[in-house]
């Protein structure tokens, strides 16, 4: 199983020097003032590269080069691409994407899809073997061509071309990496060859927005046409560059100000590395559009000696002097200040939620326990989740530490004008926060409904994960989350019968509650280390809280839920399978997309689990949840999980319905 041990060593002899075109902020200039050089004609060349062919029929080439280097070429002419998809299981979301999202079409051949498109520019960045020979004649120049290509993909949000390029050079030079970037024909493309960080060949449309903050729709956005593994198997969990294993950080807020100091313990996997990615917000946008900014002031290793760092488009790119060999561990030191306290709708609350506030690696790399020191200007009181070390006042300010002593995902920091109650059940501290003014009566009644929850899940999904539980009211209508040991839920649910928005809203309220708690089982107990097991938490979440739901109401509610999923899932129908269901784009349309993607990842595998209860009974289907919340607590879940423990309670081999409708898009009867 995916439990992770690695030696807590701390390095502080990082100390060799590096020229500093070779350090990561020098690498990074660099590629940014990269430009062409002399060009010549070219014509008949065809270049192949993964399941990408590309063919220069005629026109000018010219190399591009960055800090003295040549890193690619750039194409002006007359060209087109041919790409393969040969994954079976991105077949129906591809062709849904490329049909919602493009001119382009996905023809069908005897390996799968291939997509197909003219081009009047190209550049291609590449190791020196996948790039064609220039010829010795020589033609006009492509500066101003280079200039304009350059105006559009360096607006790309899918990532700054860069960071991959300083990972490459860096930790892997000899490794075939690539990308690509086509414009002048239907639509603007780009391709990745990534063997190296996502482990993927990827490509990807480029979208405008046309609402929202005028910075934002001058940015183009990806919508992912195919991704298709590299040297792995997407049914397997992905084991990550580098594992965030600790995240120590004190936050100190005045009004929209903050300065937050962390602390991150990074063990490399695998490999040994000296390149490091995270991500983390460049900006936030506020209700009014406004954009609030993250300013990274420093990254320092344990000593306190200066790191080279390039942070761009909420992404950051660290880089050590020497590579840090897997099975070790050093510390990483941040310090970040800015006005990105976001209260929505000027409302009196703030929220660094499920986000990149502090730098954090992808899914798979998130795996850390926290110690938190939060220091908020009264009148404001701060929640962070875990063990309150202390909570106290310091002059003017209000002052709570915490501590989560197991391995989590997501960890979140809010705080405003707020009451609280707690309430200590059977070792378990519930934390009731009511927005704005004391309601005592709703910090009873939710403090009481989450216990008799928290008890009825314990026997089949085990002990509550965490020793004290905060349930926080959001001033706004009909949602949930759930962080680890933190619900943020909705105000109809303190006061469900006042006002007709609040009684709209709380309308299925007990199912609301029910699912975020049983979040702190799905989704922390057990994490999901990528996109395309999203189902571990929502789908079994949602079937845990039916559960609740027929003990309260009766087997006809439950079997009304069961109705529900089936008629959603069928609504999504073939758009795509589960386990694809976040690649799922409509930029004209985002809510329907959105809408297809919750009807999938939420009801069709919640209606999956229903069948699979119906089928094995009861006492087998309780069994079922407990060992997988035994056998898998605190590391990582996949389906492959699922079908292994399922198959050892009931000696059938469950392979096959996961394939037909997890992985497929097929709908049980």
């Amino acid at each position: 199983m995916r439990h992770f041990v690695a030696a807590m060593i701390v390095l502080s002899g990082l100390t060799s020097p590096l020229a500093a075109a070779e350090t990561v902020s020098g690498l990074a200039e660099g590629y940014s003032s990269r430009s062409v050089q002399e060009s010549a004609p070219i014509e008949s060349t065809t270049l192949s590269i993964g399941n990408l062919t590309i063919t220069l029929a005629s026109g000018t080439i010219a190399p591009i080069e960055a800090a003295g280097e040549q890193i690619g070429v750039f194409f002006t002419g007359k060209g087109s691409l041919r790409y393969q998809s040969a994954d079976p299981l991105e077949k129906n979301v591809m062709t849904s994407n490329v049909k919602r999202a493009t001119s382009l079409r996905a023809t069908a051949n005897d390996k799968g899809l291939v997509i197909e498109d003219a081009f009047d520019r190209l550049a291609l960045y590449a190791n020196s073997a996948d790039l064609p020979s220039l010829p010795a004649a020589k033609a006009a120049s492509l500066g101003e061509g280079f200039k304009n290509h350059r105006e559009v993909f360096d607006r790309d949000q899918y990532g700054p071309a860069a960071h991959l390029h300083i990972k490459r050079k860096l930790d892997a030079q000899g490794m075939k990496m690539a990308r690509a970037e086509f414009a002048g024909g239907k639509e603007n493309l780009v391709y990745l060859y990534d063997p190296l960080v996502a482990r993927s060949e990827t490509l990807y449309s480029l979208h405008r927005i046309f609402q929202g903050p005028r910075e934002l729709q001058k940015l183009w956005y990806p919508v992912v046409l195919s991704d298709q593994p590299i040297a792995r198997d997407r049914r397997k969990f992905v084991e990550p560059s580098y594992l965030l294993t600790d995240l120590t950080y004190s936050l100190t807020a005045q009004g929209d100000d903050a300065t937050l100091s962390v602390t991150e313990t990074i063990a490399p996997r695998v490999t040994a590395q000296k390149v490091f990615l995270f991500d983390l917000y460049n900006k936030a946008y506020d209700s009014n559009g406004k954009a609030r900014n993250y300013t990274l002031k420093s990254v320092t290793d344990a000593t306190g000696k200066p790191l080279s760092f390039h942070h761009l488009d909420d992404r950051l790119v660290v880089g050590l002097p020497e590579a840090v060999p897997p099975g070790e561990t050093f510390k990483l030191q941040f310090e970040i200040a800015g006005n990105f306290l976001i209260r929505p709708n000027s409302d009196s609350f703030w929220q660094l939620g499920t986000e990149p506030w502090f730098p954090q690696p992808d899914l798979n790399g998130q795996f850390y326990t926290v110690h938190s020191t939060v220091k908020v200007k009264k009148p404001f009181i701060a929640f962070a989740p875990g063990v309150t070390v202390r909570r106290l006042e310091e002059g003017e300010f209000n002052v709570v530490e915490n501590k989560i002593d197991k391995p989590v995902q997501f960890a979140v920091v809010h705080a405003g004008r707020y009451f609280y109650e707690e309430e200590v059940h059977d070792g378990i501290t519930i934390r009731i926060a009511s927005y704005a003014m004391k309601n005592p009566a709703a910090m009873k009644k939710l403090s009481n409904l989450a216990f008799k929850m928290i008890k009825f899940y314990e026997p089949f999904l085990g002990p509550f994960p965490f020793k004290e539980f905060n349930i926080i009211e959001i001033n706004e209508y009909g949602y949930g989350q759930a962080p680890p040991a933190t619900m943020f839920i909705t105000k109809e649910a303190f006061s469900p019968m006042m006002g007709e928005m609040n009684q709209i809203f709380s309308q299925g309220i007990n199912h609301r509650f029910a699912h975020e708690i049983a979040h702190q089982y799905w989704g922390h107990v057990i994490k999901m280390g990528s996109r395309e097991e999203q189902w571990l938490t929502e789908s079994f979440a949602e079937y845990s809280s039916s559960l609740v739901i027929r003990q309260l109401k009766g087997k006809d509610t439950y079997q009304g839920m069961v109705n529900r999923w089936k008629a959603n899932a069928r609504d999504a129908g073939e758009s795509s399978s589960i386990a694809m269901a976040n690649r799922l784009r409509t930029p004209g349309a985002p809510m329907d997309a959105f809408m297809q993607r919750t009807h999938l990842i939420y009801d069709k595998g919640a209606y999956l689990l229903s069948k699979i209860h119906r089928e094995i009974g009861e006492d087998a289907f309780l069994s079922f949840l407990r060992s997988y919340q035994g056998i898998l607590a605190w590391t990582y879940g996949t389906t492959e999980d699922v079908i292994g423990i399922l198959g050892r309670l009931t000696k059938k081999d469950y392979r096959p319905f996961f394939e037909q409708y997890f992985w497929g898009t097929g709908m049980p009867m």
